[in-house]
Formats: structure tokens, C-alpha cells, sequence
């Protein structure tokens, strides 16, 4: 009787261990998770032919800045994408994968949607292996120009409630993109657009910019 006793204490302290109280899940809004990305070579200006390697890499457990905690999340689908404006044009909104030529290895899930206006998004997933994800493209520009790149993921749209660990009921799941230690990328370079519209990313940085992964060039001859 007494083992039985210990054992039944032992599985309700380890089904304990893997919920949040109460009060830790007393937060308002999502799970937002960091996403680390690194742009190479870090510089303003690229030029014709250049190469760009845009790379994340990291391993469980992801840290959650909404609540300050970090969980392990196992083949997780953060539903990435990445598009690129072309700010030199009056056409609000402008993306263009096809100004580039695009390198990434067979072994990643990946697609370039493109529409019926001509513009154009690269969908992806991370690889999954020995508790890391990784994710790797490069870039080789075939036109001059100012451009941004930004990273997004959309679990908010396609997986919000996916389970992990330690997560609290009825919460949802969002992420956010840290470009090279969410450093400014160049940011000015919105305000040189030949369009305004560009210029609510630089009057909204945290949101709109910092938390895309946002980063700025110029490619010239």
C-alpha cells in the first residue's frame, strides 16, 4: 500500500511539472516566439552578382518573449515567408523574388507564390532534426536598386493552437523575427523610397520593422 501511495505522489508531481498554474497563465495576448535570422554579409551595399546568405539556426527550448520563459517546441510549423520590396517604383507594395536569383538546398521545403499583379513571396519551412532547426537561403540580386527584405511567420493564420509542453489552454502562438540581433538594418534606407508608403515602417519600427526581421540594401552595378 505505502508504494502504491509513493508511486501515485510521483505521477501527480510529474503531471503537475507540466502545466502552467493558474497565475502563470494569467497573460494577455500570444506566445510570441523569437525566431533568430542572420543576414551575411552585414553592409549597406551590394552589388550585381553578389551573394547574400540569409540563415537561421536554433534549438529547443525557443524562448517566449510574452512570458519571458523558454519551451521546447518539437517539429513545430511556423509557416514562414519572406518577401522583398523594390522601393523604386510608385507601385505600393511592390515584391519581386524574380530580381534575384534564388539558391536553397533540395532537402528544404520551400515555394515562390507568385500572383496575378506580377508580385511575388517564397513560402518555406524549417528542417527539423536532433532538437535544431536551420533554414538556409542565398541571394544573388539581378537588379539595382533600394530594397527590404522581411521575414514572417504565420501560425497566428495556420497553427495558432499547435500543443507543446508546458503550454497553457485556449493561449495561441505567434512569432517574431530577430534579423542579426535585432540590430536597425539600415532602416533610413526606408526614407530614401521614391513612395511614402514606405515610410509607416520607419514610424512603426517595433512592430512593423524589427519584429519582420526587416533589413535594408541597395544593390548598384
Amino acid at each position: 500500500m505505502k508504494k502504491i501511495t509513493i508511486l501515485l505522489v510521483f505521477i501527480l508531481f510529474a503531471f503537475e511539472s507540466c502545466i502552467k498554474s493558474d497565475d502563470q497563465c494569467n497573460f494577455g495576448g500570444s506566445y510570441e516566439f523569437i525566431l533568430p535570422f542572420n543576414l551575411k554579409p552585414v553592409q549597406e551595399v551590394f552589388h550585381l552578382g553578389d551573394t547574400i546568405t540569409i540563415s537561421s539556426n536554433f534549438n529547443n527550448p525557443i524562448y517566449d518573449r510574452t512570458t519571458n520563459d523558454s519551451y521546447n517546441l518539437n517539429n513545430f510549423k511556423f509557416y514562414m515567408s519572406s518577401s522583398i520590396f523594390y522601393m523604386d517604383t510608385s507601385i505600393i507594395d511592390y515584391k519581386n523574388m524574380d530580381y534575384f536569383d534564388l539558391i536553397i538546398d533540395s532537402n528544404y521545403w520551400h515555394t515562390v507564390f507568385k500572383y496575378n499583379d506580377g508580385t511575388s513571396d517564397l513560402g518555406f519551412q524549417y528542417n527539423f532534426n536532433n532538437n535544431s532547426y536551420d533554414f538556409k537561403i542565398k541571394l544573388i540580386p539581378r537588379k539595382t536598386g533600394n530594397f527590404f527584405i522581411f521575414f514572417s511567420s504565420s501560425i497566428w493564420l495556420q497553427g495558432p493552437k499547435q500543443d507543446f509542453q508546458k503550454k497553457c489552454p485556449n493561449k495561441t502562438s505567434r512569432a517574431v523575427v530577430y534579423t542579426n540581433g535585432r540590430q536597425d538594418n539600415n532602416a533610413h534606407l526606408l526614407l530614401e523610397s521614391l513612395n511614402d508608403y514606405y515610410q509607416i515602417f520607419y514610424s512603426k519600427k517595433e512592430t512593423q520593422y524589427l519584429d519582420l526581421g526587416g533589413y535594408c540594401f541597395k544593390v548598384i552595378e
